[in-house]
């Protein structure tokens, strides 16, 4: 049931938990993969509450039943199906023995660490904030640690790492920014994040084509998006853990609520909170369902996070890592949308990540219709390039599968999602997919791009959105602002154009001069500043 409040506001009542029933009847958790020949099947399926896997193919979606329940729900919608996994809680306890049975083959030489952290079974969130740290401490010209501008609802706070030459230096590159674990469950997500910043910082100086991505890009690398989740699935306490920890709507949860039994299925998930369409298809108005898809837009600290981070930086290609189903996906993420404006662009490059690491490049409405995910907002918010990666064939599989993830095996051996990842970054340096600001400037001089505009919801509320980045004039006072296009997709579809405004300021913040700049994919217009130069 759903008591809908003023404006945006939803106020989900949660009927009786079918997972919590299960867990207490004994029941088994179950992995099915349900026949669905049609694409109306699909979207009918959608519409049960039930817990999709991020995973489906022709004819057929995945998804995680919990107990008879489930079933029943699928037996009276006519749906039929096979099974993939009858114990899903077993198959994980075969997991641990699987992983602790690699890391001692490790440890005793018989087989080789090949990822490049050298790392031999999955991280906790202390590994990944020590890792990053680390990082931070042994390239200091090359790496800076951040902390996400919200802290999570249990009191976590969020942190990355920018790699780039001279990272402290406020220079114009443009940016890829890539993470993980939105999803708590998906744990190979963090895991292939964290090991691209080692790849790159390992291999900097010595592959030529790594050195020209750091020397020409800025990579933001957060492997932890939602850190309440995944510490409560990683730790055991309850291991299928999709979601964040909002209990009740507007409230903070009290500790260790999360973990109660009772409390496992609730939860926003954070793929469906963004502005982009945020309420539309694909979405769920009950907070335990796992696609819930929060209050409001942007209601949840995790997803708030991602949009002050895209807002701050001219990330020209993103890619979320999720698992599992081996796709690549871009936009639109629902059907009725049509194309984007970028599609030719935005296939070849999918297509071409694809070829990489085996993986199906596709629209994401052809998983299932889906809205309020991370690229619904970030690419026709900004004009970045933005992707959702799915990897594998299951949530979280024994560990050692992760190399192969990573540097890929049979057909992909050699390439793998290290090649699609690299391939992703030089793709963020051409300035052919991107657009370009020059011009001449007084050194010192601060230059700031920003752009205000509405997001639109599903149902047509507007949430305020503001992109604003900033750069320092270099010594000889030429520059070079690397950009996303000023006119964001959706208005290019609608025929229209926007501008960049684009300031000089002395480093105290006076703004000296101010300039519109309009400025298509693929262009670069010249922006010389004298009024600025004459007065600074």
């Amino acid at each position: 049931m759903v008591v809908v409040g003023a404006g945006s506001q939803v106020q989900a009542v949660a009927p009786p938990d079918r997972k919590v029933q299960a867990a207490e009847n004994g029941e088994l958790i179950q992995l099915l993969r349900i026949n669905t020949p049609t694409a109306a099947d699909r979207k009918r399926l959608t519409t049960l509450d039930l817990d999709l896997a991020e995973s489906a193919g022709p004819g057929y979606v995945d998804l995680v039943a919990y107990g008879k329940q489930d079933q029943h729900l699928l037996k009276l919608a006519g749906f039929t199906w096979s099974t993939l996994e009858d114990d899903l809680k077993g198959a994980d306890k075969e997991r641990e023995a699987a992983d602790a049975a690699y890391a001692k083959a490790i440890r005793n030489k018989q087989i080789l660490a090949t990822l490049p952290s050298g790392r031999t079974a999955y991280r906790q969130l202390a590994d990944y904030n020590n890792d990053l740290a680390s990082l931070a401490s042994q390239y200091p010209t090359k790496v800076k640690q951040i902390t996400l501008k919200h802290t999570s609802l249990e009191g976590r706070a969020v942190r990355g790492i920018e790699i780039s030459r001279n990272v402290n230096v406020s220079d114009g590159k443009p940016v890829f920014i890539m993470m993980g674990l939105h999803h708590a469950r998906e744990w190979p997500s963090g895991e292939l994040t964290m090991e691209f910043a080692y790849d790159l910082l390992k291999n900097d100086g010595v592959v030529p084509r790594v050195t020209n991505i750091l020397d020409k890009s800025r990579i933001v690398i957060v492997p932890v998006v939602n850190p309440d989740g995944f510490n409560l699935s990683r730790t055991l306490g309850y291991e299928m853990k999709r979601k964040n920890c909002r209990i009740t709507n507007g409230q903070l949860p009290t500790p260790g609520q999360c973990a109660q039994s009772a409390n496992q299925s609730r939860g926003t998930d954070p793929n469906r909170n963004y502005a982009g369409f945020w309420g539309g298809p694909g979405a769920s108005t009950s907070l335990t369902s796992e696609t819930y898809r929060g209050a409001s837009a942007f209601s949840e600290p995790e997803t708030r996070n991602i949009q002050a981070l895209v807002s701050s930086h001219q990330a020209t290609t993103l890619i979320t890592n999720h698992t599992y189903s081996n796709l690549v996906l871009r936009e639109p993420g629902y059907a009725s949308a049509g194309k984007t404006p970028d599609e030719p662009l935005y296939k070849s490059l999918g297509d071409q990540m694809a070829a990489q690491n085996g993986y199906r490049s596709q629209f994401g409405y052809e998983l299932y219709d889906t809205t309020g995910t991370t690229e619904d907002w970030s690419y026709y918010a900004t004009g970045g390039l933005g992707f959702t990666f799915e990897h594998g064939s299951s949530f979280h599989p024994a560990f050692s599968n992760i190399p192969n993830y990573y540097f890929g095996s049979g057909s992909t051996a050699g390439k793998g999602n290290r090649e699609a990842y690299l391939i992703a970054a030089e793709s963020t340096i051409n300035p052919a997919r991107h657009s370009v600001i020059t011009g001449t400037g007084p050194a010192g001089a601060v230059l700031r791009l920003k752009k205000s505009f509405n997001t639109k919801t599903w149902n047509g509320t507007n949430i305020p959105d503001v992109l604003e980045t900033k750069m320092t004039v270099p010594a000889g006072g030429s520059y070079t602002y690397h950009a996303n296009p000023s006119t964001r997709p959706i208005v290019v579809q609608q025929g229209g154009t926007e501008s960049w405004t684009l300031t000089c300021e002395r480093p105290t913040g006076q703004v000296l001069e101010t300039r519109q700049v309009t400025v298509a994919r693929g262009a670069s217009v010249t922006a010389n500043l004298t009024t600025c130069a004459a007065t600074f």
